[in-house]
């Protein structure tokens, strides 16, 4: 029996740890150009070490080193506002990147807010929502808005009384900002939405087990995505009464449609 030499292991593991990390920074290299395209009002270019925005700042990609790319529970070092990291993009944490382009505080961010109300044809001035002008969202939410008021009225029950819109904080139990911190989010109605987090406390069971349940209609999540909005039930943790604008995590082949549906965030499960 032919048993390998300790130089072929050798070999053979830093083959699979190059194989790793040049997944890693190939996907990363994708990610990032989908971040150009999703964005092209504000980002110039990007390339594997920086994204440039069109005012000349520049956001510096932090690599990760080979032991990360193949130990992918390692967290990435701590960072400052003018870098995002290889873990960021993997994770779908964007903060540093939406604090650029929203503000990097509520107040920043409100400077930017306008009133849109909410299927007005429908429910008049019953839902005042504060979003942000920045990449146009306002219009967009108003196009939304629009193309709800078309459906059959069967829908409405849906889409009305909108949990909010802007509102500066952190996601529950989680150090990071909430995509309504920068005006780009709505919530629809609660009452037919369904959170992981509601359901796991409900049951009372091992999230394992916790199939992802949906009540919001196809039509009205397509409306929403054909403008760039994600749908929360799109995420494995998932929170199908939310929509946030994320352009960058659409197909640019496909169109509107996402190139993700129930695994966003669950390889960033730890």
């Amino acid at each position: 029996m032919n048993l390998l030499t300790p130089a072929k292991r050798l070999l053979i593991l830093f083959l699979i740890i190059f194989s790793f990390s040049t997944n890693v920074i190939s996907q990363t290299n994708i990610e990032l150009i989908r971040l150009k395209d999703g964005y092209p009002e504000l980002i110039q270019s990007v390339s594997s070490t920086a994204i440039t925005w069109k005012d000349g700042s520049q956001f510096q990609v932090s690599e990760p080193s080979r032991l990360y790319a193949l130990m992918n529970w390692i967290k990435a070092d701590s960072h400052s506002k003018d870098t995002i990291t290889i873990k960021d993009l993997q994770c779908d944490h964007y903060e540093n990147i939406f604090k650029k382009m929203y503000g990097h505080n509520a107040t920043e961010v409100k400077k930017k807010l306008v009133v849109i109300y909410w299927m007005q044809k429908a429910f008049g001035h019953k839902y005042p929502l504060k979003v942000t002008t920045v990449n146009g969202i306002d219009k967009k939410i108003q196009r939304i808005s629009a193309a709800l008021e078309n459906l059959p009225q069967s829908y409405w029950k849906f889409v009305e009384n909108p949990g909010g819109s802007f509102y500066w904080r952190n996601v529950k139990r989680e150090p990071y900002l909430s995509a309504h911190s920068f005006g780009i989010a709505i919530d629809i109605n609660s009452h037919y939405g369904r959170y992981w987090l509601w359901d796991l406390q409900k049951l009372k069971s091992q999230f394992s087990f916790l199939a992802p349940v949906n009540n919001i209609p196809m039509k009205i999540v397509q409306i929403f995505e054909q403008e760039g909005f994600l749908w929360g039930g799109r995420w494995h943790f998932y929170d199908t009464m939310h929509f946030e604008y994320r352009p960058e995590l659409f197909s640019k082949e496909s169109g509107s449609q996402t190139q993700y549906n129930g695994q966003l965030g669950l390889h960033c499960v730890a």
